[in-house]
């Protein structure tokens, strides 16, 4: 039976096979030993966390002639189990980020030693001028006293994460380099979804990653079974989740239970993770796959979806007590998905219908530069300090994140935000000929770009990362072919 080929990902040849495969474990072990060694920081009786984090950040350096293994690090800080902040050093009023220093020294090598000499096209230049209006809209926030220099440079810190996309298209211009990228970040995904398992069935690991910097498991209200759990490594579960069914399907049937084991760790991080912007993303990349993914995907989409059905509905019938209330919780989140009014009485949504009138006028009378990252804007939040005390602080970012993007640094700085995504989107969609694992990257940028009418997905580190990572390796495979078509003109 004839199927669509698929650039991105081809058929390895034997000989490559187990020397990719060990490449992609080396380098994951590596960055799993460094972060347990630096999170718990019991490596050496006489050896304190900044010692333990600085050893780490030379760790990095010394990979810095291998961009992928450095990039593999990269991602394994922003993307994997503990959330990027984790790991900072405090040196005076700033801090120092682990991620930052090994995302700097990729883009070094990146200027100095290209692998090609591009820096992305239009999508490039998009980037370039948003982080341009950024920094311009930063500055003018503090020279006019709007906010301190802490809250400007760590709000806006994040977006530098975007520029991910120059390392990917200058330092991987092969294809398959690119496929060992995405495919190391799915084992991070599914790894991490392994871990947050463990923690919403009650492991005690949960207590040891609850002294990050902010808290990843929460108990869903009045719920028993499964607790809520939500690490780093849910975002690149759920930016690449078709790009592992795209793998699976494609695979040789003697080594598909390898991505499907990778793809059910990605599911499992989104399912408990109760999030259900992300369930409805996932609705949402379904059908874009079945429209854009061609006639390979259509029918395998298909299949899979008579499968799960059928499976659901054994669970169902035949599932033992302990399975349904393991599983209840699940349910009656996913069951809000379909009661719209429960949805509009939750205080999560007030909230954000409230921050938005508040921030809308502001936005409006800043429309040239934007007020700048860092910077009040009228929004206040409260949390419980004490059983008789409520803490009063500015609330210094807003779900919606296009309305954020425009009030931080105007329309401008919006329209090119949006180029840099809406570019690589259009030509993950348009691709000819046709390739499911490229269609499957746009998908994931378009669920991200649509979460973002609700969700912080535009202005956080695990999920900037990401975007960059996407957005890189859609132009990469489009200026790849490009080239291939002027060799072969010119020959």
């Amino acid at each position: 039976m004839a199927s669509t080929p698929i650039t991105t990902i081809p058929t390895w040849p034997q000989a490559r096979r187990v020397p990719d495969a060990a490449r992609i474990a080396g380098f994951l072990a590596a960055t799993v030993l460094l972060e347990a060694v630096v999170a718990r920081g019991v490596a050496g009786s006489g050896l304190s966390r900044p010692v333990l984090l600085l050893a780490g950040v030379g760790a990095i350096a010394l990979v810095f002639r291998f961009p992928l293994a450095a990039s593999f690090v990269f991602l394994g800080l922003t993307d994997f189990v503990f959330y990027p902040t984790f790991f900072q050093l405090e040196v005076g009023a700033l801090n120092v980020r682990p991620h930052e220093l090994a995302l700097a020294a990729l883009l070094v090598l990146a200027v100095v030693r290209p692998q090609r000499r591009s820096w992305g096209g239009a999508p490039g230049i998009a980037l370039a001028v948003f982080l341009a209006l950024l920094a311009a809209a930063s500055g003018l926030a503090l020279l006019d006293g709007r906010a301190a220099l802490t809250d400007i440079f760590n709000w806006g810190r994040p977006f530098a994460l975007l520029t991910f996309f120059y390392v990917v298209v200058r330092l991987f211009p092969r294809p398959e380099q690119r496929r060992l990228l995405l495919t190391g970040a799915a084992v991070l995904a599914a790894l991490a979804g392994a871990v947050a398992l463990l923690v919403a069935l009650g492991s005690p690991l949960g207590d040891t990653l609850k002294g990050g910097s902010k808290a990843i498991v929460k108990e869903e209200e009045g719920a028993a079974g499964l607790l809520r759990v939500r690490l780093a490594g849910l975002s690149m579960a759920y930016a690449l989740f078709w790009y592992a069914v795209i793998r699976t399907a494609a695979a040789k049937a003697g080594h598909r239970w390898r991505w499907a084991a990778l793809l059910s760790g990605m599911a499992i991080a989104i399912a408990i993770s109760f999030n259900r912007n992300m369930w409805l993303g996932l609705f949402a990349g379904l059908a874009l796959m079945a429209l854009a993914g061609g006639t390979f995907v259509r029918r395998r989409l298909t299949i899979a979806g008579i499968v799960s059905i059928a499976a659901i509905a054994l669970i169902a019938v035949f599932g033992s007590a302990t399975e349904s209330r393991v599983l209840e919780p699940v349910v009656k989140r996913g069951e809000t998905l379909f009661n719209p009014g429960r949805v509009e009485a939750s205080s999560s949504l007030t909230d954000r219908e409230r921050e938005t009138d508040v921030a809308w006028p502001v936005a409006r009378r800043h429309l040239l530069l934007g007020i700048g990252p860092g910077v009040e804007f009228g929004v206040f939040g409260s949390e419980f300090v004490g059983p008789h005390s409520i803490k009063v602080e500015p609330q210094l970012f807003l779900h919606n994140q296009y309305l954020y993007l425009l009030l931080i640094c105007g329309l401008p700085g919006l329209v090119a935000f949006l180029l840099f995504l809406g570019i690589p989107a259009v030509r993950a969609f348009r691709r000819v000929p046709t390739d499911p694992a490229i269609t499957a990257c746009g998908v994931g940028l378009a669920m991200i770009m649509i979460s973002s009418i609700v969700a912080i997905y535009f202005s956080v580190e695990d999920m900037t990362a990401i975007l960059g990572m996407l957005t890189g390796v859609i132009v990469a495979d489009f200026e790849g072919r490009a080239a291939d078509r002027l060799d072969a003109g010119l020959v």
